[in-house]
């Protein structure tokens, strides 16, 4: 047996699967394992591979984004997390625009869009009795209101991402979108900035001109406006500082380092968390491999055993393309057109605490990038063998050696599914030495086992712990994105005292590695609302109240009130 059980699955895990997971029949992970499988893999004829695959699954070393997990056995569920769609500037697309964000949001989906190509507010309509255009924001505005309502009651809210050009006219009225917490609640926003912007900013070269359209050349202009890139840019950094928002996105690094260029495909927007930039009417399924179960007896990656995972995972992530339901014929054609998948890790902070290694050093950047270079080669290989088994889709025709599947890779932040692992998130670092995690299905409180290792390093720590600097939050970020063809969703922690200095700084740090496509950053503390939150805990009493702390089973809980902190894993 290959894939042999690591860790059970956890009180929180199972907590979450009966919330989010479960059909009205299943009350055991291996029942919504068995449910995907068979439905994913029902017309696979390789009996030893569907096993393999099932027991990959089953013993968490794989497992497949929540659409996939949810909807797999229902009548015309869908099985893919992330889109993108158009949002062109017509009173036809604007409205064709919310139902399809509607559409996606009914098969379980979180969906990107552009906000760029709206003509900015107040601007002259010809032929409307209205005369004047609402602008980008407050149509995507309804957009957010429309999907907070059609979803408060699913399984999950609607994720959202709402992207605008730095030339677009509003682009000041966007940034300042979310600087009201609450706003847009259901939605991230993020700037397109490219080269030249920063080119020019850096070399101090302030006179900026705002256009629309913001691609248009010459007579093509319809609007213009002057303005100061400094005072732009410190926008940007000073919102980012207030509460996270807006993020950034280097538009040509998006889409020069994009396979979907060789089939003249342009990137206007990202799904909701960043790591599939995809052109409008984009879709991609995603699934993430628990690296940390990958070690074998002496703290070795086991990359026989990784082979074979990413081999499985790759065919299972491509066959899903084929067994989903789609929102929109428009979309369905994509998918059958690019057949893009998104195979990534999550456990790499545990990963590291289990071999030694600080996160953020040299060595962690040695072995990251090696593990995905692994992942990467091996998952172009399997794609290429199935283009020649199952036949290669239009838009890889043109690539140096012909595959299945446009991307490959895209590393996600796994927050739910790691809990499943019971691993780290994504390739974050540990978030606290104990953590309080709040969302749709609980609160749960999370001890580490390894927090008192002298290389454990956390994002947040209030007990004492070594905190990840954002320049090795940014270099682990760009080790991950030198082998992953689609995007890596990652948050750059910042101490709450940062000053706003610090996050100019690191927006053009993060430019200056000329490969990093995007850029997320949050100082600890700067909202009211978080899902995560750190919690101090003083040798064996309760953070909340004091009291002793009495251990039992894996797990301690306050003598007197109702916290408890569990393990991980």
């Amino acid at each position: 047996m290959y894939f042999v059980e690591k860790n059970k699955i956890s009180d929180t895990a199972l907590n979450v699967l009966q919330k989010r997971y479960f059909l009205p029949t299943e009350t055991k992970w291996e029942e919504v394992v068995k449910r995907t499988t068979d439905h994913v893999l029902k017309n696979e004829k390789d009996l030893e591979q569907k096993q393999l695959t099932f027991e990959m699954i089953r013993n968490r070393y794989f497992i497949p984004n929540s659409p996939c997990l949810v909807n797999s056995g229902k009548k015309n569920g869908g099985l893919a997390a992330c889109f993108v769609v158009d949002f062109p500037d017509t009173i036809e697309g604007i409205y064709k625009t919310k139902l399809d964000f509607a559409l996606v949001a009914k098969k379980g989906g979180g969906c990107g869009t552009t906000l760029s190509k709206l003509r900015p507010e107040n601007s002259v309509v010809n032929g409307s009795s209205h005369g004047f255009a609402g602008g980008p924001i407050k149509f995507y505005d309804t957009v957010s209101h429309d999907m907070d309502a059609l979803t408060q009651s699913g399984f999950r809210p609607m994720a959202m991402m709402g992207t605008m050009s730095i030339y677009h006219p509003d682009i000041f009225k966007f940034i300042n979108a979310k600087s009201e917490e609450g706003k847009i609640a259901n939605s991230n926003i993020s700037v397109m900035i490219p080269d030249s912007f920063m080119e020019n900013f850096c070399n101090g070269k302030n006179a900026f001109t705002l256009k629309y359209p913001v691609d248009a050349q010459g007579d093509d202009i319809l609007t213009t406006k002057e303005t100061d890139s400094e005072e732009l840019f410190n926008l940007i950094c000073e919102n980012a500082w207030k509460n996270g928002e807006p993020g950034i996105l280097f538009e040509d690094r998006i889409n020069n380092n994009s396979p979907y260029k060789y089939s003249g495909q342009k990137i206007w927007a990202t799904n909701p968390c960043g790591e599939e930039p995809l052109p409008p009417n984009g879709v991609c399924n995603l699934g993430s491999l628990d690296i940390s179960k990958f070690l074998d007896k002496d703290n070795q990656i086991d990359l026989r055993l990784l082979e074979i995972a990413v081999r499985l995972s790759v065919r299972f992530l491509d066959t899903v393309i084929d067994m989903s339901s789609y929102p929109t014929e428009e979309i369905e054609n994509w998918a059958m057109q690019n057949r893009p998948v998104g195979l990534g890790i999550m456990g790499l902070a545990d990963l590291y605490l289990q071999m030694g290694i600080s996160y953020g050093d040299e060595k962690s950047l040695e072995v990251l990038e090696f593990i995905l270079s692994f992942i990467y080669t091996i998952a172009e290989d399997e794609s290429i063998e199935l283009g020649m088994e199952k036949g290669i889709p239009e838009s890889c025709r043109n690539f140096e050696n012909p595959r299945r599947n446009v991307t490959l890779l895209s590393i996600a932040p796994t927050g739910t599914i790691s809990i499943l692992a019971g691993c780290s998130n994504g390739i974050e670092p540990i978030f606290s030495e104990i953590t309080i995690r709040k969302d749709g299905t609980g609160t749960y409180n999370i001890e580490h086992p390894f927090f008192e290792k002298p290389h454990f390093k956390c994002a947040v720590s209030t007990n004492g712990a070594t905190e990840v600097s954002w320049k090795e939050h940014i270099d682990i970020l760009t080790s991950a994105q030198k082998f992953v063809d689609a995007g890596v969703s990652k948050t750059i922690n910042f101490p709450q005292m940062t000053k706003k200095e610090t996050i100019k700084k690191a927006f053009i740090y993060a430019w200056e590695t000329g490969i990093v496509k995007g850029l997320t950053i949050y100082r600890n503390g700067s909202r009211k609302e978080e899902v995560l939150s750190p919690k101090n805990l003083r040798k064996d009493k309760c953070p909340l109240c004091g009291a002793e702390l009495i251990s039992e089973g894996g797990c301690k809980h306050c003598s007197e009130c109702e916290f408890q902190v569990c393990e991980i894993g």
